[in-house]
């Protein structure tokens, strides 16, 4: 008989996962509003998740190879108000194998965290493929009209602090302009930001052709200094 497989490990292969279907011209809907960081987060095509058919946003900072930077992943899902959502674990093997031939190969510690946009459950992982990174995930806890999940990966295989993750989720901003019941939503998230965290950074103007550009990205500081060079 097989012995079962050693606590805190799962398998490095990667589970089957179906493509989501990108949604063509579709304007990211969320951004990191984070203009003082050395590599600007970027928004990548909104898609369909094709369980579910609800839409994904999703956003990106740094890489998994950028060992010396920090690598978010974010998923943003528009959801129904009592529709539970799979377990973390689940979440993060079927993110990581989502086209990016990672795999979660080692897990640690459980938690929870408060955010802007509600409790989290956290859960401390290595993620692994052309090399290892040490990371936490996480997830919306409650169900809710937009359901959050992803990972934070520290630099220098450190495992990032659980105030990183929800300063990290107080940058989430809306891109351009949003239906009311969005901007709502939005209000009563910002007013439950972590102090400890700092003041909003100012949310740049963004430009109808800002909006619709295909990375959604905030502007680099060399970008916004650019702009002040004029006489």
């Amino acid at each position: 008989m097989e012995a079962p497989p050693e606590p805190g490990f799962v398998p490095v292969s990667a589970q089957a996962v179906r493509p989501a279907m990108p949604l063509a011209l579709s304007a990211p809907r969320f951004r990191l509003n984070d203009p003082e960081a050395i590599e600007a987060p970027r928004a990548e095509a909104a898609r369909l998740n094709p369980s579910s058919g609800r839409r994904e946003d999703l956003l990106v900072q740094g890489g998994f190879d950028t060992i010396e930077a920090p690598y978010l992943r974010l998923t943003l899902t528009e959801a129904s108000e009592t529709e539970p959502g799979p377990s973390l674990f689940i979440t993060l093997a079927r993110r990581a194998a989502d086209g990016q031939a990672l795999a979660v190969i080692r897990t640690g510690e459980r938690g929870a965290i408060e955010t802007k946009f509600g409790p989290m459950e956290t859960l401390q992982f290595t993620l692994g493929g052309e090399g290892k990174r040490a990371c936490t995930g996480f997830a919306s806890l409650n169900p809710g009209a937009l359901r959050l999940d992803g990972w934070l990966c520290a630099p220098l295989g450190q495992a990032p602090e659980p105030r990183a993750i929800t300063c990290l989720l107080d940058k989430v901003v809306l891109n351009g302009q949003a239906p009311p019941e969005r901007e709502t939503a939005f209000a009563s998230y910002e007013a439950r930001r972590d102090p400890g965290c700092g003041p909003p950074a100012l949310v740049a103007t963004v430009s109808p052709r800002d909006i619709g550009s295909e990375t959604g990205s905030i502007p680099s500081r060399a970008t916004r200094k650019s702009g002040h060079t004029k006489k």
